[in-house]
């Protein structure tokens, strides 16, 4: 793939987005697949921060916002997860490698334990899934490197991931192939008139443009001032670990304490990940390391054998509640807003681009629980 750096004096497209993480690239490939010329302003390389280097986990029944108000939506993300696989791969040939995988959540404290049961008590009622305690011998055959000192685990089958890096990749050569433009310009301001944006000021001069989508990711909230709005949105700093293994990948993902542990398609073992209030530091440090590598012995004592290979950090955009942002901005006719997928930013980005590139095209959109993604719900 290569990113456009021609000169900005081309026509005026129909929509520019601010910011070519997975959530802004998706919008820009449904709105190019719908016949929109769009053209994807990126200050940095495509998927250089969160997008590119997430885990790519795709468990819809746990985080913020879940089960009220956002349930549903979250189970629309992931099984919308499955069909996106196989139009990426017809249109671009990449395998994103989506898969499922089971799913332990391990408790080693008898309040632990009682927070996972009574999440069990409404989740194994979702259609799709099943979800259910296991004892730790049954834990340990679901996944045999489980620390057989845990007293417990949830598990839960029909979940998945997906490699967030050929997911990032896929979708930027499928907007490309539909005429999508990206072009690598920071983004300096916006051009606003009458309750309406006419584009965005750059550090090399204008665009205009039918209608703005901000999808900036943690840089998103500097944007408030411009726009007149507040946008509240953070960076969240979270450093992962990969090892090697010799042999014996593992056959479920474990969980623990915000922690996770599990193998990639290609043997590497993903372990993560710290979540840390930095502002917008990217360096890598030895405390998130020891602290990553504790929580995976807590979890597979077995993986102290494992060969540490590499560690990598990112900032994820963290809204105020925690959950995803999709919406028109108030007071503006055609700016528009996505952002604050946080660490659910690869299985939310189905939802949320469908969301923003409904309301684009038609003025509404049938996603479920979108209402509950709008800025009013900061209003004070």
């Amino acid at each position: 793939m290569t990113t456009n750096t021609s000169n900005t004096n081309a026509p005026h497209p129909d929509v520019i987005v601010v910011g070519a993480g997975i959530a802004g690239r998706l919008t820009a490939w449904l709105l190019a697949r719908s016949g929109l010329t769009v053209t994807i302003l990126e200050a940095d390389s495509v998927g250089s921060h969160a997008s590119g280097f997430a885990f790519g986990g795709l468990g819809p029944l746990e985080g913020a916002g879940i089960p009220h108000p956002i349930l549903d939506f979250s189970v629309w993300c992931f099984q919308r997860h499955k069909s996106i696989y196989d139009e990426l791969l017809d249109e671009t040939g990449i395998d994103t490698q989506f898969h499922l995988r089971d799913r332990l959540n391990l408790a080693f404290t008898d309040e632990e334990a009682n927070h996972q049961k009574q999440a069990i008590a409404w989740q194994s009622g979702l259609p799709g899934f099943k979800v259910e305690w296991l004892q730790p011998e049954d834990a340990v055959k679901a996944e045999p490197r489980t620390n057989p000192d845990c007293i417990g685990a949830s598990c839960a089958q029909g979940t998945g991931a997906v490699e967030a890096y050929r997911y990032n990749l896929a979708v930027a050569q499928a907007a490309e192939k539909h005429g999508a433009t990206i072009i690598q310009r920071r983004v300096t301001g916006l051009i606003g008139e009458g309750g309406r944006c006419r584009g965005v000021k750059l550090e090399t001069g204008e665009m205009e443009a039918g209608a703005v989508v901000l999808a900036g990711g943690p840089w998103t909230g500097a944007m408030s001032e411009r726009c007149g709005v507040e946008i509240p949105v953070r960076p969240l700093k979270g450093q992962i670990i990969r090892f090697q293994l010799s042999e014996n990948p593992m056959v479920a993902s474990l969980n623990y304490a915000g922690s996770y542990a599990a193998s990639k398609p290609d043997g590497l073992i993903w372990a993560g990940t710290t979540e840390e209030d930095a502002g917008f530091d990217e360096e890598l440090t030895t405390a998130a390391r020891d602290k990553v590598m504790g929580d995976l012995l807590k979890m597979a004592p077995s993986l102290a054998e494992a060969e540490l290979v590499q560690q990598t950090a990112c900032l994820r955009p963290l809204s105020a509640d925690g959950m995803p942002i999709v919406d028109t901005i108030p007071g503006w006719d055609n700016l528009h807003l996505i952002t604050g997928g946080g660490r659910k930013g690869i299985l939310w980005s189905t939802g949320m681009a469908h969301g923003l590139a409904d309301l684009i095209l038609n003025g509404s959109s049938a996603i479920p629980d979108l209402p509950a993604l709008s800025l009013s719900r900061f209003q004070t």
